[in-house]
Formats: structure tokens, C-alpha cells, sequence
């Protein structure tokens, strides 16, 4: 029913082209809106109740009903399909013809009939599309036609047919309750419309808020987007141009070590521009790989792999620097080899690995650092790197895992390096499923433990 209302509403817009010739913006088109929904309701009930009512009243020899009836459907059908007429005129004629229409009614069939009420529903519906002013216009006509009613009867000029056993007070107090319940209506009405678009224009405005508030989320996402990116490809671009000419700096140092071996002056020369040079290439790519975690482009690549294998490269790659500072470089392995193939994103875990274990050099002058990993639990592994170095302030736990922060300390070799290998490896570890945590030991030096997931499924597969 719902569905057949619309279309009949949709057919009459499209057809008086409502839409296009109304140019008001506010109240008064909504009040068109709403005529347009009085008027085709009632030519649609209007139009069924017309013929039994006519059938009745040809019946009964109620001629001037069969031809007031025929009128007023005539004039009905003339405003609903004349659509040369505007909605002003349109809006007119319908009042004017209820109007009419019910006078008649209410002097035909006296109070008893439905004149009445077809007068107080006139001068409600003229309030709902044409305001307040209008409906005092339609309650003046109405109370102008019980003055002249009652004064007639008055005077003896006329009498209702049905209501002859009614004195003359009671008809007054009848047409009294008809005009004040008139005026409540006309107030009720006139105020609820009001409301209603206030309630209606508040809700489009702030529609159109919420659009101008998501279309500057969208910009400023894009606009994010779009930083991310130029910083990215900037990052990108700059660890090429400058890791290209490192690389080729490295290389000439490598060869020129071929040359004058005996010269020690030369070859420690070689040797330091060798270590500074993979230094800087180390803080490069530090730097563009924090870059990345932080705009949520680094992606994780799991694979199946050995980790005791993992475990022992990077011993391996780290032995020098411990030796050279006479630290005692130990592993724990508690892992079998039947559990040591486990699925995870093999780089990650050496670059946090590498990370823990070259801060554990870096604060430690002497003494020892031990690897230490084993199985917690199914499905995880877990690692923890202990050094007897200067260890860790407690109130500067939180603070390390921030990029580019670096605890003070009096150690000058300490404060070398790009200050983002703790922020590095808490992301990694937690885009591994895992978790990074610090603790201080009970006589000097820190121990950095973590977890990550052997399980782990790849973006792609998800």
C-alpha cells in the first residue's frame, strides 16, 4: 500500500512538475509538499465515497446533495488535473469548495450531519498548507456562518430540520464548542508545522554538516595519504642516492685495503671509513624502515625457516664486536632440533635479534651477554638478551621504545647510532603476533625478552 502511494505521489509531482516550477526554500514549500498530499488523498477518498453517497441521496430524493456532491468532486477533479493552474490558485479553489461544500452540508443537515465536521477538517487542513493566517481566515468564515445561522433561527427566518427539539442555548453552546475546538486545532496545527520544519531544516542542517565534515576527513585523509607517500618515495629516494655512493665508497676502501698492507697508519685509516661508512648505511635504513612502520607500509613476509640457524647467524655476525670489547658472548638453546622449523617472518626476527644484541654490546664494557630462546608455549617463541651492562633507569622504561630517544649516559660510544633499533623491534615484535618487555637484573645490566607467533599468517592469505 505504502509502495502504491508513492508511485501515485511520484506521477502527480512528475506531472504538475512541482519540482521545477517551486522556487521556495523554506516553510512554504514545505507546506506545498504537504498540500499536495491533502489534495490527492482527498480525491482519491472523495472520489469513493462520492457514489455511494450520491446513491444514497438519490434514494432518499436528496436532490440538492446528489448535485452539491457532483460540484464539489467536479471541482475536486478540475484542481487535481488542471495543471496549467499554479499551486496558489490550486490551494484556493480546494479551500474555497470544502468551504462551500461543508456550509452547505451544515444548513442541509443541520448540526446532526457531517457539515460540521467537515467545516473544522477544512479549516485544519487550510492551516496545514497554507498557515496560521489562512486558518484564522477559514475559523472567521466559520464563525461568520453560525452568526448568521443562529441569527436566522433567531429571528425565525430558518430552523434545522433534525435538530428541532434543541433550544436556542444549546445550539449556541454547540456552535460555541464547534468554533473553540476550531481555534485549538488551528493553534495545534500551526504550531506543530512550525516545529516540524524547524526539526526538518535543523536535521538538513546538520546533514549537511556531517557532509562537509566527512568530505574534510576524506581530504585530509587523502591529503595524509598523499604525505605518506612523498615521504616514503623521499626516504626511498634518498637512502638510494645516498646508499649508492656509500656502497661504491665501500668498495674503493675494500680494494685500496689490497694496497700498502704494511702501513698501519693506512690501513686503520681504510678501517674507519669501512666501519662509519656500514654504520651510516645501518641508520639509513633504520631511519626509512621506522618510516615505514610508522605509515603502515611495512609488510610481513612469513616464511618457514630453521630458527636455530637464524639464531646462530646472527651470533655470528655479532661475535667480532663482543670480542673486540672482551665480552663474554653466549646462547641458551633450549629449542630441540625437531621444533627449531617454525613459520614466521624470518627477517624481522633477526633485525630485533640484531637490534637488542648490538645495544647489549654498546652498554656493556665488560662482563657478558647471553641469547638466550625457548618454547613458552605452543605457537610461541620466545628470546631474551642479558648483558651485565650499565642497565636501564626505571623511570626511562617506557621512554626507550620512542623513535630517536636515547637514555643519558656518560658512556660517549653509547650515544652513537640513530636511536630507533628499540622502537624498530617493539613494532616488529608486535606485528609478529608477539610482545617486547625490559627488565633490570638483580646486580647490574638489562634484559630485553620478546615473543613472536610461529604461526603466522601472511596479509595476503588472510
Amino acid at each position: 500500500m505504502q509502495k502504491l502511494w508513492f508511485t501515485y505521489k511520484k506521477w502527480y509531482i512528475n506531472y504538475i512538475g512541482f519540482e521545477l516550477i517551486n522556487s521556495n526554500k523554506a516553510l512554504e514549500y514545505f507546506r506545498d509538499k504537504l498540500f499536495i498530499s491533502i489534495i490527492l488523498l482527498v480525491n482519491f477518498f472523495g472520489i469513493l465515497a462520492y457514489i455511494p453517497s450520491v446513491i444514497v441521496a438519490y434514494i432518499n430524493l436528496e436532490m440538492v446533495l446528489v448535485i452539491i456532491d457532483t460540484l464539489a468532486v467536479s471541482v475536486l477533479l478540475f484542481v487535481v488535473l488542471n495543471k496549467a493552474i499554479s499551486l496558489r490558485i490550486k490551494k484556493t479553489i480546494f479551500s474555497v469548495n470544502l468551504l462551500v461544500l461543508s456550509t452547505i452540508l451544515l444548513i442541509n443537515n443541520d448540526l446532526s450531519g457531517n457539515g460540521p465536521l467537515i467545516l473544522l477538517m477544512t479549516t485544519s487542513a487550510i492551516t496545514l498548507y497554507s498557515g496560521k493566517k489562512a486558518g484564522f481566515y477559514a475559523f472567521g468564515y466559520a464563525t461568520l456562518v453560525y452568526i448568521i445561522l443562529l441569527t436566522c433561527i433567531k429571528l425565525g427566518y430558518f430552523n434545522f430540520r433534525y435538530t428541532v427539539g434543541y433550544n436556542f442555548t444549546e445550539l449556541i453552546i454547540i456552535a460555541l464548542n464547534n468554533l473553540f475546538f476550531n481555534l485549538i486545532l488551528i493553534f495545534s496545527i500551526s504550531f506543530l508545522i512550525t516545529q516540524l520544519h524547524k526539526a526538518l531544516v535543523s536535521e538538513k542542517k546538520l546533514q549537511k554538516a556531517l557532509v562537509v565534515k566527512h568530505n574534510n576527513a576524506v581530504a585530509a585523509r587523502n591529503k595524509a595519504e598523499q604525505s605518506e607517500q612523498l615521504k616514503s618515495a623521499f626516504l626511498a629516494n634518498i637512502s638510494h642516492e645516498i646508499g649508492t655512493p656509500m656502497y661504491s665508497i665501500l668498495g674503493t676502501t675494500d680494494l685500496l685495503k689490497e694496497y700498502n698492507k704494511k702501513d698501519k697508519e693506512y690501513q686503520k685509516s681504510l678501517t674507519l671509513i669501512e666501519n662509519n661508512g656500514n654504520k651510516l648505511l645501518d641508520i639509513i635504513a633504520d631511519i626509512v624502515n621506522i618510516s615505514k612502520v610508522e605509515s603502515g607500509l611495512m609488510p610481513i613476509n612469513p616464511t618457514a625457516f630453521n630458527i636455530k640457524n637464524s639464531v646462530e647467524k646472527v651470533y655470528s655476525d655479532l661475535q667480532k664486536e663482543a670480542k673486540e670489547k672482551q665480552i663474554n658472548f653466549t646462547i641458551t638453546d633450549l629449542i630441540s632440533a625437531n621444533e627449531a622449523l617454525i613459520y614466521t617472518d624470518k627477517e624481522k626476527v633477526e633485525a630485533v635479534l640484531n637490534h637488542l644484541i648490538k645495544n647489549a654490546i654498546k652498554y656493556t664494557e665488560k662482563g657478558s651477554i647471553n641469547i638466550k630462546c625457548h618454547l613458552p608455549e605452543q605457537g610461541k617463541i620466545a628470546f631474551e638478551v642479558s648483558d651485565t651492562g650499565i642497565g636501564i633507569p626505571k623511570d626511562k622504561f617506557r621512554s626507550i621504545f620512542k623513535a630517536f630517544y636515547q637514555v643519558d649516559t656518560d658512556q660517549k660510544n653509547a650515544l652513537h647510532g640513530s636511536g630507533v633499533g628499540l622502537a624498530i623491534s617493539k613494532a616488529y615484535t608486535e606485528m609478529l603476533g608477539g610482545k617486547l618487555s625490559l627488565k633490570n637484573n638483580e646486580n647490574s645490566g638489562a634484559t630485553f625478552g620478546f615473543t613472536v607467533s610461529t604461526h603466522l599468517q601472511s596479509e595476503e592469505t588472510v
